[in-house]
Order: structure tokens, then C-alpha cells, then sequence
């Protein structure tokens, strides 16, 4: 048996066994098989040449989030790592920073008046970028814990909400259009909690599942990849050619298209900054009902044809 077929075998026997794999892009690092002493030198040479601190540093930007946090975002957060790091900071801290930005974008946002939106917008851009940053500095760093992971989740909906109040008594009108106001921020609230669960519950489903295959003891698992087997089942059910052309869709602009539709949190945030400084709290509101509704339907529409397949 030569050597380069035992991590082919090796590769077999997990995945038949049904222990989760996946591939991993190298980035910046050196990955290479070698059979012979020259490719070996040769391998160790640009094992040298790897800038290790770069790729790290790299490797701390988490990869596959949309558009908004790619390019807005991410593209200058990671220069914050290192200076956050020699100032002690640890990723908790990092995440109440974040918190306290929120509060200001609320207090600034109940001003009402176009300068104290553009500076509650400025801050809650920034609340934004030291939410990211605090992943950054727990991966940079390999300090993860699950208070950390709860703190990351409950304070992003703080402060998303309590930005909503900000907006909310920011917006002077009358009594009437007080109420009416009031009655947005609590639909956008409803609607974004109802995505909140749906996406908590599919996730439990997927958890519950792979937990449930991992306890049977049945035959080995197929090495076909989901999407090849039983395509007759899957045209059956309607939903096999929903699934080809989603997957047929992950490159190029369709790729963001897709990224952006489902309305994640950098999204969220951009539509909440650009909204409130341009227009007011009432475009706000209008704007997360009409792209959440969306993302809502299309998220839901996805994970049935998924879950039929």
C-alpha cells in the first residue's frame, strides 16, 4: 500500500463510519503531499516561507457572512485584533463595548432630530464592528467559552431592540402617529423574534438529527454526496430541482444575492443606519417588515424543500 492512499482510506473509513468531515481551506498556509525526499525539501522550504502571524491574524476573520460584514466590515475589523489584544481586552469585554455603542445609537436616536440620527447611525455602525471584533479576538486569541457564545447572542438582541426605543421616541408626532409608531417597532420586534425561533428550532431539528443517526447502528453510510442521492426521490417530491438550482447559485453576485435576501444581522444593521440617517424611524420599521417578511418566506420555503428532499 503506497502512502498517499492512506488518507484516502482514512478519509473513507470516517465518513463511512459517520463521523462528520470536513474540508478545510489551507489560506495562507502550506498544505502538500509528498511522496519523495525532493518534494519533501521542497515542502519544508515553503513550510518556511508561511507567514505564521499573518495567518493567524486571517484565520480570525470568520469566512461565509454576508455581504455587509464582508466588505464593510471585516475588511478593516481584523486591524483591531492586535491593538485589542495588547490592551488586555478579552472577548466579553469586547461584547460589552459593543452594548454600551448600542446605548449611545439609542440615546442619540431619541433625539429626533437629523444630527443625533446620523450620529446614533455612526454609533450604531461601530456597536456593529466591535460585535464582529469580539469573535475576531476569541478566535485570534482561542478563548471560547459558552457564557461568552450566550452573552454574544442575548446582547446582539438587546441591542437591536433597544435601538428600536430609541428610534421609537425619537419620532415626535402626535398621539396618533405615536401609536402607529409604537405599533411598527412592536411588528418589527414580533417579526424578527419569529425568525429568531425558526432559525433556533431548524438548527435543533439538524442537532437532533445527526444525533440520531450518530446512535444507530445501521449500514455504513453512502459516500455520495446529499445532493446525488436518490435523485429520483428528490424529483418525486418536486423539491430536487429547487435544491440544484440553489446550489447552482452559490458563485458570483447570485451568491451575495442569496446572502443578503435572508436579512442577517450586517444587513439589519446597514438598513437600520442608512434608513434612520437618510429618513426617519417610520421608514425604519417599514423597511425590516418588508425585507424581513421576505427573508422570512424565503428562508421557510428553502428549509421545507430541504427537509422533503
Amino acid at each position: 500500500m503506497g502512502d498517499t492512499e492512506v488518507p484516502e482510506l482514512l478519509l473513507t473509513g470516517l465518513a463511512r463510519a459517520g463521523v462528520p468531515v470536513h474540508a478545510v481551506a489551507p489560506g495562507t498556509l502550506h498544505c502538500g503531499r509528498v511522496a519523495t525526499r525532493p518534494a519533501a525539501e521542497r515542502a519544508v522550504r515553503e513550510l518556511a516561507d508561511v507567514d505564521e502571524a499573518r495567518a493567524r491574524l486571517e484565520a480570525a476573520v470568520k469566512s461565509g457572512d454576508g455581504f455587509f460584514t464582508t466588505y464593510c466590515v471585516s475588511s478593516w475589523s481584523r486591524h483591531l485584533i492586535r491593538p485589542a489584544v495588547r490592551l488586555g481586552l478579552t472577548p466579553n469585554s469586547v461584547t460589552g463595548i459593543s452594548v454600551a455603542f448600542a446605548l449611545i445609537a439609542a440615546v442619540w436616536f431619541s433625539d429626533g432630530h437629523r444630527a443625533g440620527l446620523v450620529v446614533g447611525a455612526v454609533a450604531l455602525y461601530l456597536s456593529f464592528v466591535l460585535d464582529c471584533l469580539d469573535g475576531q479576538v476569541a478566535r485570534y486569541t482561542r478563548r471560547f467559552s459558552p457564557l461568552g457564545g450566550w452573552l454574544d447572542a442575548i446582547c446582539d438582541r438587546i441591542k437591536e431592540y433597544v435601538v428600536y426605543v430609541g428610534l421609537v421616541l425619537g419620532y415626535t408626532s402626535g398621539p396618533e402617529e405615536s401609536w402607529r409608531i409604537w405599533a411598527l417597532a412592536v411588528a418589527a420586534l414580533v417579526l424578527q423574534t419569529i425568525r429568531h425561533m425558526v432559525d433556533f428550532a431548524y438548527a435543533g431539528a439538524l442537532a437532533d438529527r445527526a444525533r440520531a443517526a450518530g446512535l444507530r447502528a445501521g449500514a455504513p453510510r453512502s459516500m455520495a454526496v446529499p445532493w446525488d442521492e436518490a435523485p429520483a426521490a428528490a424529483a418525486a417530491s418536486g423539491t430536487g430541482s429547487v435544491l440544484a438550482l440553489s446550489r447552482r447559485l452559490d458563485r458570483g453576485v447570485a451568491y451575495w444575492l442569496k446572502k443578503m435576501i435572508v436579512l442577517p444581522i450586517g444587513e439589519r444593521t446597514a438598513l437600520i443606519c442608512v434608513t434612520a440617517a437618510l429618513f426617519d424611524a417610520r421608514v425604519t420599521f417599514l423597511a425590516l417588515l418588508g425585507w424581513g417578511g421576505v427573508a422570512l418566506a424565503y428562508t421557510a420555503a428553502g428549509r421545507m424543500a430541504r427537509s422533503f428532499a
